[in-house]
């Protein structure tokens, strides 16, 4: 009785021994790889082990039949790596991502499908100091917020494949919490601010006054600067008009547009405006994207004339600061010249 008892308690002892042994191999592939961990019967890598590439990158963790299954973790030379779960040598299940590249980091938290991230978060930070966020549900993006120094882009509903709105709400928020600018998109397309027409100065005779039938206006310019300047006057809710406000003349320009600070300015002076609550975006001359609203402004003098109804983009950056008297204020005239001689602009009714 006392010796088949001894030999009942050692047999477990034999099959752990057995066990341990099969997980301390080591196999050297034609490839360069080497392989660190358990094998089973058929040679093949299952249990706990260490794969480690010819290349330096190297998974520990659980195998399979010969394949990354179960929990691992697989490291890269340059520090990215992923943690969590496997299944047919791809990233399956709960996991955590880490991408680093040469001015940004990615962090990918949440569940991962085929290698693909499906649920969860992406936090990407770059070296500027821009931080981003997207939201993925069953594989689809449904959210993006960036954040920086200036403003905080946030953006909800569908998304193509590279990551831009499809259908959905975008915002532009202030570091104060203050909204900005808001666009609706649809397959793409903007719905607000998309409908350029709806923004354009045309002749209309009864929105000019003055009793002559053309007016000269002498384009101011700084001493080695080919910049010209005009000078306009805005009516304010008193009946009173500003002083004189500095635009830059420019032919290039398809807007009559209104800087930051001025706008502001104007604002506090007691500028009768109406909002359209239409947005559009703007291209800036270092290819920047910039969002601006648009108003129509009752009067304006300019000259001899008091032009009454005009449409203008409000720039909406703190940064931008430059006013613009483009084509669209001077679509309102029926001719307009221009000498290059004597500097001076011509207007008429």
């Amino acid at each position: 009785m006392k010796k088949q008892l001894l030999i009942i308690l050692l047999f477990p002892f034999f099959l752990f021994s057995q066990t341990s042994s099969d997980c301390e191999k080591e196999k050297k592939l034609t490839n360069g790889d080497l392989y660190q961990g358990c094998i089973d019967v058929e040679g093949r890598f299952t249990g706990k082990g260490k794969y480690i590439f010819s290349n330096g990158n190297f998974y520990k963790g659980e195998f399979l039949k010969g394949d990354f299954e179960g929990y691992g973790k697989f490291s890269e030379t340059d520090g990215s790596y992923y943690e969590g779960f496997w299944k047919n040598d791809k990233q399956n299940g709960k996991g955590f991502k880490l991408d680093i590249y040469e001015n940004q980091e990615k962090i990918s938290e949440g569940e991962f499908k085929n290698n693909i991230f499906y649920n969860g978060i992406i936090k990407i930070n770059f070296q500027d100091g821009i931080k981003q966020k997207k939201e993925f549900k069953y594989g689809d993006q449904v959210s993006f917020i960036q954040t920086s120094q200036d403003y905080t882009i946030e953006s909800y509903g569908t998304y193509f494949s590279d990551g831009t709105l499809k259908t959905g709400t975008r915002k532009n928020i202030s570091q104060n919490g203050k909204l900005i600018v808001k666009n609706e998109f649809k397959n793409g397309d903007k719905i607000i601010g998309s409908e350029w027409s709806n923004i354009k100065n045309y002749p209309i005779k009864d929105d000019i006054e003055g009793d002559v039938e053309s007016s000269v206006i002498d384009l101011e310019f700084e001493i080695d600067d080919n910049t010209k300047y005009v000078n306009l006057n805005f009516l304010t809710i008193k009946g009173t008009q500003t002083d004189n406000e500095r635009f830059v003349f420019d032919t290039g320009a398809e807007l009559f547009s209104i800087g930051f600070n001025l706008f502001n300015k104007l604002k506090q002076s007691g500028l009768v405006y109406d909002d359209l609550d239409i947005v559009v975006e703007t291209i800036g001359v270092r290819g920047e994207s910039m969002q601006n609203k648009v108003i129509r402004i009752k009067e304006i003098n300019i000259g001899q004339y008091k032009v009454k109804n005009i449409i203008a983009i409000v720039k909406t950056l703190e940064t931008a600061n430059t006013s613009l008297l483009g084509i669209g204020f001077l679509k309102k005239f029926s001719e307009v010249k221009w000498s290059l001689i004597s500097n001076q602009l011509i207007l008429y009714k």
